[in-house]
């Protein structure tokens, strides 16, 4: 099972990569995350990082990346766009400059529960 995680906006790119080595850094995650870039049309440069997917084997990943992900959100900036997509197909778009008091971690857990 995996989870799909994209950052909109125009430091997605370069924030979905520091995202991946955040995640990295836990435990339970640790090798599990890749990036997933665009197919690259023929005659054309490669594409920025366009979604990070984690595979959520491991009992109780889900939760560990739903925190981690809270974490990281809360100390990156004030504000945020991001979309989770849950194994099962389920997403969810969080705009925290929207909502600051919103609980993100209860959201994207329920993105991710299985």
């Amino acid at each position: 099972m995996q989870a799909r995680i994209r950052l909109t906006g125009e430091q997605g790119p370069a924030e979905l990569v520091e995202l991946a080595d955040w995640l990295s850094r836990e435990d339970e995650l640790r090798g599990r995350a890749a990036i997933e870039k665009p197919a690259t049309p023929p005659g054309q440069m490669g594409g920025l990082a366009d979604i990070l997917i984690v595979a959520l084997g491991a009992q109780g990943a889900g939760t560990v990346l739903a925190a981690s992900v809270a974490v990281w959100i809360r100390h990156r900036r004030p504000s945020a766009d991001i979309e989770v997509t849950g194994p099962d197909g389920r997403s969810v778009r969080i705009s925290v400059r929207d909502a600051p008091d919103l609980d993100v971690e209860a959201v994207l857990r329920r993105a991710l529960e299985e």
